[in-house]
């Protein structure tokens, strides 16, 4: 079943350009992973240092592939020392869930 995972990130200060090349470059190794399907990136409009990543996979083991490979890892700590907090996950299962 199709997992939706949001990834909601504070950073310090709201330096967009260098934060959006991370991101983008976490986009595009995600795309060559199995079960990546599809993601989207949302600044928060009234506070631009705070944005939301909705990344969609076939299951959730194929997300946690990529969160724990070392390609995202070292994308990641080009801007861990501009976070304020930690990332923080939400995971959503798609459709309507077998109870």
């Amino acid at each position: 079943m199709a997992v939706k995972v949001l990834i909601k990130r504070k950073f310090k200060k709201a330096d967009v350009i260098e934060i959006s090349k991370a991101i983008r470059e976490a986009r595009l190794g995600a795309m060559e992973q199995e079960g990546y399907i599809s993601s989207e990136t949302m600044w928060d409009h009234d506070h631009p240092n705070k944005v939301v990543v909705a990344s969609m996979w076939q299951t959730l083991e194929n997300w946690n592939s990529w969160r724990n490979s070392p390609q995202r890892k070292a994308i990641e700590e080009t801007y861990k020392g501009s976070l304020d907090g930690p990332t923080e996950y939400e995971f959503y299962v798609l459709g309507i869930y077998p109870h």
